[in-house]
């Protein structure tokens, strides 16, 4: 039922930002109910900096976007006032974080909010914390192969998308020297099951040199 309502109040959003800015250039989430990304519009007088303009954004628009009443926004770094550029929130559920849940607002002159990149996160949560800090690095240590560490892996208590629903999660991180990598694993904190696992050590960008932060060129959060 919370489900529903939620994909409800989603579907709700989006019809209300169409309706509002029907020539905006938008990229909904592949599982339905929420946009990731939304273009060629213009939101104006809602904030007197960039960080005013795009939280008042989030506040009227954020179901859309697939932010829930749970979910609280927290603030990661914002362009100084008056200038090009972004605003990016985090967000927290009772106080833990959403693991890879970062939404982008694109901010021009005269505060006026262009463009939204957000992480595809779902409304609904679902399980309880039951598995604890020692076994979830346990769990995630146990499949890597032949390990050997450069340092004591570190973990983190919030909340992880998998599938239709935000799950309770530990995130791991550690170095290790073999396999050889800056290894990130999110165990699920209710089953110990391993949900994800990357290696963060960046290799050179065959692309070259990024756009420099202010272009407000579309970057995935």
């Amino acid at each position: 039922m919370i489900a529903m309502l939620l994909a409800a109040a989603a579907s709700s959003g989006i019809a209300a930002f169409r309706a509002d800015f029907p020539g905006a250039s938008v990229v909904e989430s592949p599982s339905g109910g929420r946009l990731t990304s939304a273009s060629g519009f213009e939101a104006r007088d809602l904030g007197e900096s960039p960080q005013a303009a795009a939280r008042a954004f989030l506040v009227r628009y954020g179901a859309a976007f697939g932010i829930s009443r749970k979910q609280r926004l927290v603030l990661r770094d914002a362009a100084p006032e008056g200038q090009l550029g972004r605003v990016r929130f985090g967000r927290k559920i009772d106080g833990l974080p959403v693991f890879d849940g970062d939404i982008v607002v694109g901010v021009a002159a005269g505060n006026a909010v262009i463009l939204v990149n957000a992480s595809d996160v779902p409304g609904a949560t679902s399980g309880r914390f039951r598995v604890s800090r020692k076994t979830a690095i346990r769990l995630a240590l146990k499949e890597l192969p032949k390990l050997t560490t450069s340092n004591s892996p570190r973990a983190c208590r919030g909340w992880k998308a998998v599938g239709s629903a935000l799950r309770p999660a530990w995130r791991v991180d550690l170095t290790a020297e073999r396999p050889p990598g800056d290894w990130r694993t999110y165990v699920d904190a209710q089953t110990g099951k391993v949900v994800l696992r990357t290696n963060r050590r960046s290799a050179p960008d065959p692309a070259g040199p990024r756009p420099a932060p202010g272009s407000l060129e579309k970057t995935t959060p």
